[in-house]
């Protein structure tokens, strides 16, 4: 069976600590396998005496700021700010032993934004980085993206040496913006070897990433983990948008794979 992480964001620990602490509480007693944490930038001074005896010891994935957070490697003018904004994904990393930090890649579709990205992960030159795949549009700023491309991933995997998240979601909603086949798309994908995985629910014939609970959209989740996920792979559960109050609709979503 996968190991089934749940999602936490750095700085949880201060504006939400009882959700952050159950979520560690429900890895240390083996209910999820791990804990991804999404680094906010400049959060590593401020939350890491709290972080670290919580969570350290466990297993955890990093996840680095994105273009939400003003991080966008297809942009050479960014490119001093995002080494600066990745910085606290990389101290996170140390302190809690991560082997994952996922990256996204950046914004802009032609050859010179995909070229850029390369050279910016090359330039940011960690080994634990492992690059995700995209939609082709971003739901929040509404700007055209790239890595949302088998090949475009494959490229940026080979050209840097990087590990590889493949996002579910975000490659349904890329192969039906480009009237692509959803599971030739998912084939070609999982050929890449991914190091773990992301995984919500949503509308299998749409182009908008929604971040649904398992059961509110119409994936085929029984085949996702079947087909494309390897025994023991870790596998984020990307489920709500809501500030959460609990773990509780995680625990349900848990619930829901396993039942599948």
């Amino acid at each position: 069976m996968p190991r089934y992480g749940i999602k936490v964001w750095s700085k949880d620990v201060l504006k939400n600590p009882d959700f952050f602490n159950e979520a560690a509480e429900a890895v240390k007693n083996g209910t999820f396998g791990y804990i991804e944490l999404f680094a906010i930038p400049d959060s590593f001074n401020e939350t890491q005496s709290l972080i670290a005896p919580a969570i350290k010891g466990l297993p955890v994935v990093i996840h680095a700021p994105h273009s939400c957070f003003g991080l966008d490697t297809g942009n050479p003018e960014l490119e001093t700010s995002n080494q600066k904004k990745f910085e606290d994904s990389r101290r996170f990393a140390d302190l809690l032993n991560a082997e994952i930090i996922i990256l996204h890649a950046g914004a802009g579709a032609s050859e010179a934004c995909l070229s850029e990205t390369i050279r910016q992960f090359r330039n940011i030159g960690d080994s634990r980085i492992a690059v995700e795949n995209l939609p082709l549009i971003c739901s929040s700023t509404h700007v055209r993206l790239h890595g949302n491309i088998p090949a475009e991933i494959q490229r940026i995997i080979t050209e840097t040496g990087c590990k590889f998240c493949l996002d579910f979601s975000h490659a349904v909603c890329a192969a039906n913006s480009t009237n692509a086949d959803v599971w030739q798309t998912l084939n070609a994908f999982a050929a890449l070897n991914p190091s773990m995985y992301h995984l919500c629910d949503g509308n299998i014939n749409g182009t908008d990433d929604e971040h649904l609970h398992y059961g509110e959209g119409n994936y085929d989740l029984k085949r996702l983990l079947t087909e494309y996920v390897e025994p023991n792979a870790l596998v984020t559960m990307e489920t709500g948008h809501e500030i959460p109050q609990n773990i509780t609709p995680w625990l349900e979503d848990l619930r829901f794979l396993q039942n599948l």
